[in-house]
């Protein structure tokens, strides 16, 4: 076993946001385990070049074990378990226990696990867990944004010609939007510092909260892949808007974060079609 982890959250968060870093923790910490055993893990290719792992498994019943003890009712949408109807006014968990699996089978120490509280579409509470760099990125609808404790805030002030964005790009099995975001790449990369590809989508959302990042867009991705940082940008100031207009964002997997200033910039160079 590894040294114990810890999750900093505000002084002031709730009793909710305390028990869903526990539960965050507690996945982490397992994942963290598993991570210094790759050779042991049982592997499986959902479709091409999309795994889950029995590290991913036990990772969302370990979420879901906690949460459910102390929320019982609740629904749920987990990235590998499906969905569950809600029981208690549409209040629902939506769960990423790995976000950025292939990171996380490669070695590469950036994933993290996401855990969101949404009532119907809105979004009460978030939580990305870093276990790898010992940090957590909170919120609570209108209590702001967190870093271990410490309130962030998206940038400011960065001209477009010196603003670093991120963007995922489609691979494997999920090339349905290839063209439409090398598109977007020969649009926007002359104007800009450059882009990253990190490969976990709830941590590019983070680092636009945090401003580490001044925007990122990305297609097709599932709800999981967005909920918690969808809050966490906005309750940092940011800016978080469907890419295709009239399609909501966890229904369809797609659309624009930045820093605000930066928005209208940053959706003029892309391509805002559909497949």
């Amino acid at each position: 076993m590894g040294a114990e982890q810890t999750v900093i959250l505000p002084k002031d968060a709730s009793d909710r946001l305390h028990i869903m870093g526990e539960a965050a923790r507690l996945a982490g910490q397992g994942l963290l385990d598993a991570s210094r055993k790759l050779a042991d893990l049982t592997i499986t290719e959902k479709t091409a070049g999309d795994f889950v792992s029995n590290a991913d498994l036990q990772a969302e019943k370990t979420i879901s074990d906690h949460l459910n003890a102390h929320f019982a009712g609740y629904g749920w949408l987990g990235e590998e378990t499906g969905t569950r109807p809600s029981a208690q006014d549409g209040l629902r968990w939506i769960v990423d226990p790995l976000d950025g699996t292939t990171n996380f089978l490669k070695g590469l120490p950036h994933w993290a696990v996401s855990i969101a509280l949404y009532q119907g579409d809105r979004p009460l509470a978030a939580i990305i867990y870093d276990p790898a760099k010992s940090e957590t990125f909170s919120a609570e609808a209108g209590q702001g944004a967190y870093l271990n404790g410490r309130k962030i805030t998206v940038s400011k002030d960065v001209p477009l010609q010196s603003a670093l964005f991120a963007s995922g790009v489609p691979a494997g099995g999920r090339i349905t939007y290839l063209p439409h975001c090398l598109e977007d790449l020969e649009k926007l990369m002359p104007q800009t510092a450059g882009l990253r590809r990190w490969g976990a989508a709830a941590l590019d959302l983070a680092y636009v909260a945090a401003g580490r990042l001044d925007g990122y867009w990305e297609r097709n991705l599932g709800a999981w892949d967005i909920a918690a940082g969808a809050l966490i940008v906005q309750e940092a100031g940011g800016y978080i808007t469907p890419l295709w207009p009239g399609q909501g964002m966890l229904e369809s997997g797609s659309f624009i974060a930045s820093n605000g200033a930066l928005h209208g910039a940053l959706a003029a160079g892309l391509n805002t079609g559909r497949a």
